[in-house]
């Protein structure tokens, strides 16, 4: 480079993969990086953060993707990471990602400040081949040797609570161990999974993963899921630990290299590992035994001889259709999911409070086709006249006002991070350089980055701060609107389970409110506009970034009254 030229400007990408792993394996990988820049001479511009995701997989990881796309947008030079593995442990995805940034002129650059070359990227993908099974190896052999000895590796089930200093061993929670007998009881006795997770959840017992997963503390809704287990059975009833046998190496998880989701598929019984603990029983051999035949008797009853259930090949995909993700109870405001189909095959939606948890009344499932075709007509007759418009716009521009109100806090939240993480930052490196990890300075970076956590959830509920209020002008945002509209309702009329129709739809729609009826009678719903579709924007964007955002403001009811108000 020559003198007086411009600096390159560059972005760091950190990532651990593990919640045992803390925020400072992120602040020491940053801080690593912002030396390797200021040793190239190069601008940072940008950091990309993933916490607690694991590198085998990309869609899970939005540090990752705003990272990609910057890179196709060509919004930085160089992009800097401690090792290659921090962008993926995939052979395949790294060298394709490599691809990715010759193609958009982007260099990649690790710790030893040194850019990258396809040798580079071959080296680190022929290890990590090699590494990833030997590691696994490594990992198995472990488990398989501690559950030998009566142990459990992974986290704990519901009854049960780790035996402190003790990695592996299990003692029996007494309160939680008489709610999984309560549960065993009323199967036995006839009473169906959901009306006992309806009973626990209007009790206010805490569910399962209140204790044991930091975002659901406190938690007391019970899915009913958790007590049948889905089609592996690996619920509450059909969990041998509670006769004191533990069952292991029965599934391996696989990951799908094309969706890159992860399947459960069940292993040879030569490879099931079976200990027997008696210490850790909690519900008596023939009460099992009842509540096993009750089970087999109810599959068979519902799904044939098999006792499995026999998916009808007819019935679409969640997201295939275009009201998937959109729909919402009308009474408890949840999320509506596909419970069940027509007799033609069409998905029907319903409650998934009511449908799986028990927590809420509307029961009714809804045809999703019968849905989407009535609200194509109410579109088109409410949504189209001047007077809809008109007030929709008056709502948008009010709606506006309020952020400027924003900017002020937002600046001051900004300011504060930039303090923390200065701070974190310079106690990092006051322990990596010193002979001993102080403990106060440890509870230091914890609290610090206990701040910055609220910070930041702060930050995203104050929105990203681009929105600027814009002055309309009504007849030209007005045909513009109606013609991107009535474009929509031409597709969805040729093929409504289209991708661009699709997208289209939700552009415009950002949710419906679908409220109870009687049996036979018309379907009640209130749709919810995205407003950006009022100011102009195409419905059917060309190149919209995936995972952008648009605001709803305005709706209309379908039968109670013809006004747009705001939300």
């Amino acid at each position: 480079m020559t003198a007086g030229s411009p600096k390159m400007r560059a972005v760091l990408y950190a990532r651990y993969s593990s919640d045992m792993q803390k925020a400072t394996s992120i602040d020491g990988q940053l801080l690593l990086c912002r030396k390797v820049a200021e040793r190239n001479n190069l601008d940072v511009i940008d950091e990309f953060v993933d916490a607690a995701k694991s590198g085998l997989t990309e869609d899970a990881r939005d540090g990752y993707q705003r990272l990609l796309n910057g890179v196709r947008n060509h919004d930085f030079d160089v992009v800097i990471v401690e090792h290659f593995d921090r962008l993926s442990r995939d052979p395949a995805t790294i060298q394709r990602l490599k691809q990715v940034f010759e193609f958009n002129g982007v260099e990649l650059m690790d710790q030893k400040g040194i850019y990258a070359t396809a040798t580079d990227i071959s080296i680190a993908s022929l290890y990590n081949t090699i590494y990833k099974p030997q590691l696994a190896d490594k990992v198995r052999r472990g488990h398989d040797n501690a559950v030998a000895n009566g142990k459990i590796p992974g986290s704990y089930a519901y009854g049960y609570r780790p035996r402190p200093g003790a990695p592996g061993e299990r003692l029996i929670d007494k309160n939680e161990a008489k709610i999984v007998l309560r549960i065993f009881k009323e199967y036995a006795s006839g009473r169906s999974t959901r009306n006992i997770a309806a009973d626990l959840s209007h009790e206010g017992v805490p569910s399962p993963g209140a204790t044991r997963h930091k975002d659901k503390a406190g938690r007391t809704t019970w899915n009913h899921q958790c007590i049948t287990g889905g089609r592996h059975g690996r619920g509450i009833i059909g969990n041998e630990l509670y006769i004191g046998e533990i069952h292991w190496n029965v599934r391996s998880t696989i990951l799908n290299p094309e969706t890159q989701k992860k399947q459960k598929r069940r292993n040879p019984e030569e490879r099931h590992i079976i200990v027997k603990n008696p210490e850790l029983r909690i519900i008596p051999q023939a009460l099992w035994d009842t509540v096993q035949k009750v089970r087999s008797a109810r599959a068979v009853h519902m799904f044939g001889p098999t006792g499995k259930p026999q998916r009808r090949s007819m019935i679409p995909r969640n997201n295939e259709h275009p009201l998937a993700g959109v729909l919402r109870c009308g009474v408890c405001n949840g999320p509506m999911r596909i419970a069940q189909s027509s007799r033609n095959g069409a998905p029907r939606a319903a409650c998934a409070n009511a449908h799986q948890r028990g927590t809420c009344e509307h029961t009714r499932s809804f045809d999703m086709d019968v849905l989407l075709e009535d609200v194509s007509v109410k579109i088109d007759v409410k949504l189209l006249s001047p007077k809809a418009i008109e007030e929709a716009m008056s709502a948008w521009q009010e709606e506006r006002k309020k952020d400027r109100k924003k900017v002020s806090e937002r600046t001051n939240l900004e300011r504060r991070r930039r303090t923390l993480t200065a701070e974190i930052e310079r106690l990092s490196y006051a322990i990596a350089n010193s002979r001993r990890k102080p403990d106060e300075l440890l509870k230091r970076i914890d609290e610090c980055d206990m701040e910055r956590e609220n910070v930041d959830a702060r930050l995203r509920l104050l929105g990203n701060g681009s929105e600027n209020v814009s002055p309309f002008d009504h007849p030209k945002f007005g045909e513009l609107y109606r013609s991107e509209v009535k474009k929509l309702l031409t597709a969805l009329k040729i093929n409504s389970k289209a991708i661009e129709t699709r997208v289209a739809f939700r552009n415009l729609i950002d949710c419906i409110l679908v409220h109870p009826v009687r049996k036979r009678m018309p379907y009640e719903y209130t749709p919810y506009l995205k407003s950006a579709a009022l100011c102009g924007m195409k419905l059917f964007p060309e190149n919209r970034r995936k995972g952008e955002k648009i605001d709803m403001l305005a709706y209309y009811d379908n039968g109670k009254s013809g006004k747009s108000v705001s939300s």
